[in-house]
């Protein structure tokens, strides 16, 4: 094989096999978050990009939660509205209730207390600066208004950067991320 074919076969997707659901989505957009952050890139030509990245894998990932947990939490709390609803806070809420409900119902070992607190902590942090999912989108809102000032940073009480957002989204990745597996694991030991 010549190098062009080597590197066209390394461009090549097979994009209907690896959309088929909204989870396979968010895994697709951290994994493009995580490329960014490795890359050797000044930070400035790529945060917009990396935070969308990160903010959309969280809008996916909870939505796939909500809808998978209402099964078994027998609650409609976000159903209604899960296909219009961009605004993180709201869908944290309703995967908290869903999870709490589930966890209640079957007496899970694991209740995720542990990730609760970084989990809200991580979802307040981001809303500051994305509340409705315009921010690292677009330069101005509806209004024409520009989301960040000239000398606006992802730098909140000098403790935020896109490294601490790295950090606290690693912390809350086993909450978001595997609560569906540890729950199938959980609910398989206790039929077994």
């Amino acid at each position: 094989m010549d190098i062009d074919t080597i590197e066209q076969s390394k461009r090549f997707s097979h994009i209907g096999m690896h959309s088929n659901t909204n989870h396979t989505y968010a895994l697709q957009y951290k994994e493009a978050f995580n490329t960014l952050y490795e890359s050797s890139k000044p930070v400035d030509t790529i945060a917009l990009p990396m935070m969308f990245l990160m903010r959309h894998y969280l809008e996916l990932i909870l939505k796939e939660n909500i809808i998978y947990f209402s099964k078994f939490s027998e609650s409609k709390v976000m159903l209604t509205k899960i296909k219009s609803e961009h605004k993180l806070k709201p869908l944290a809420n309703a995967f908290i209730v869903h999870w709490n409900l589930v966890v209640k119902k079957y007496m899970l070992k694991t209740d995720g207390r542990e990730y609760l607190k970084d989990f809200n902590a991580f979802i307040d942090l981001i809303e500051q600066f994305d509340k409705n999912s315009m921010s690292f989108r677009y330069s101005h809102d509806k209004n024409n208004v520009k989301h960040f000032g000239w000398d606006d940073t992802l730098d909140v009480l000098d403790t935020l950067d896109i490294y601490t957002i790295k950090q606290s989204l690693d912390k809350i990745l086993p909450f978001v991320q595997y609560a569906i597996d540890v729950f199938d694991e959980q609910i398989e030991e206790d039929i077994k």
